[in-house]
């Protein structure tokens, strides 16, 4: 029962999200925007709420809520970019391929496991993924 309770309010963290972000895009849109921006491209690849806080490896994943998760996520996606997991705050990020998951290659946070989406990163840290470098927040 605890899980269902928990995939619940996930999806209602959710859906506010998927409001705001269709309120914010017809804005834009009428403001002459029609492209949407880089940050919208994680969006885009988890429309409809597929793979929004994706783990790889099932052994590794967040400690916090999924409901958690994702308000840590979207509230990464409104600020700028960091150098650090959204979902825990780790540090050691990695460059991955092969993932099971659109996209197929990306950073991927060694203490929880996700895939942490490339908008909420700055160069430097994605950068520092790539190279394999353990990352350190300033």
């Amino acid at each position: 029962m605890a899980a269902l309770e928990e995939l619940e309010e996930a999806r209602s963290v959710w859906q506010a999200y998927e409001v705001e972000f269709a309120e914010r895009r017809k804005k834009e849109k009428h403001d002459g925007l029609r492209r949407p921006g880089s940050v919208d491209d994680w969006h885009r690849l988890t429309w409809g709420g597929f793979g929004v806080a994706w783990c790889d490896d099932p052994r590794v994943h967040p400690h916090q809520s999924l409901a958690e998760v994702l308000r840590r996520l979207i509230s990464a996606l409104e600020r700028e970019p960091g150098s650090e997991c959204p979902a825990c705050g780790g540090e050691r990020l990695v460059w991955k391929y092969e993932l099971d998951h659109e996209p197929s290659t990306g950073p991927v946070c060694t203490d929880c496991g996700i895939l942490v989406p490339r908008p909420v990163l700055t160069p430097e840290a994605l950068a520092d993924a790539r190279r394999g470098r353990l990352l350190v927040s300033a």
